[in-house]
């Protein structure tokens, strides 16, 4: 058995040393008493045996996530897959922070593979892991209404604010395109796995979710902004599993041969839940 540790939405950017909330202290405290643990993000003792982590998005602004894995990385002594979720590009312009996280991972010797439509392939325990990373975004089509559906993010979330494209806001079309490339690769990189390596498990990891089975409160009207309806789409070349986040649900499901994860942490200044959050362990 591989086993993966995952975890996603641990939002980084908004820890800072002193935070207004209970046992913020101790917690922080708590992060020294382990050799080499990241001095931020979620406590990660107490796991042995970890061959591979996995990152599905929103770990920190810009590059930094890059630097928090890498730790990670070092901590658990086995290397770290990740994404970019959509709050790595806060403040930030696609096109040029893209090659920015590619290179934050070029020096991280190995230990780090920052996936966008990319593949990173393993060697564990004797058997082949594929694993096909990217944010995916969202084709607003949840509801059957594309068009309003992206009339009402484009107004409502702050990835349109805060995101930039080519020196211009980052708009719903842009999303939709991204959403667009990312899943025709998938479709075909997948089948070209099945075909080439059949006795190799995949393993996809993306930050939006795919399906709307696992939105949790992020329900109504902003829903298409969080999922697409994709697993049938994939049921005729199902991967092992399919790691996201996005939505800050946790779940563990099963659905048309595919296991399907997520473990978000949340804000940790406004989810009181967040200290106590552990990643989830997966084994294929």
């Amino acid at each position: 058995m591989i086993r993966i540790l995952y975890m996603s939405d641990l939002h980084l950017e908004m820890e800072s040393w002193r935070l207004p909330v209970p046992g913020w202290p101790a917690f922080l405290a708590r992060h020294r008493v382990f050799a080499a643990h990241p001095a931020r993000g979620p406590l990660l003792d107490g796991f042995a045996g970890v061959d591979l982590v996995v990152l599905a998005g929103d770990i920190h602004n810009g590059f930094r996530g890059v630097v928090y894995a890498d730790q990670v990385a070092r901590f658990f002594a086995a290397p770290v897959a990740m994404v970019a979720g959509n709050h790595e590009f806060y403040r930030h312009d696609t096109a040029t922070l893209l090659p920015a996280l590619r290179a934050a991972q070029a020096k991280t010797a190995g230990r780090v593979r920052f996936l966008e439509n990319d593949v990173a392939t393993y060697e564990i325990h004797g058997r082949r892991l594929h694993v096909l990373g990217c944010t995916l975004w969202t084709d607003y089509a949840l509801h059957g209404t594309p068009e309003e559906s992206m009339r009402h993010a484009g107004a409502r979330m702050n990835d349109h604010v805060f995101i930039q494209s080519n020196g211009a806001p980052f708009t719903p079309a842009d999303a939709l395109a991204r959403h667009r490339q990312s899943r025709a690769w998938l479709r075909a990189e997948i089948s070209a796995l099945r075909g080439a390596d059949p006795g190799a498990a995949i393993l996809v990891v993306t930050h939006h979710a795919p399906d709307a089975a696992f939105l949790g409160e992020r329900t109504g009207v902003i829903a298409p902004a969080y999922a697409s309806a994709l697993l049938a789409e994939f049921s005729g070349v199902p991967p092992a599993a399919w790691i996201h986040g996005h939505t800050h649900y946790r779940h563990d499901s099963v659905a048309g041969g595919t296991r399907l994860v997520s473990a978000p942490r949340g804000y940790v200044a406004y989810e009181g839940e967040a200290l106590a959050f552990r990643p989830g362990l997966l084994e294929i």
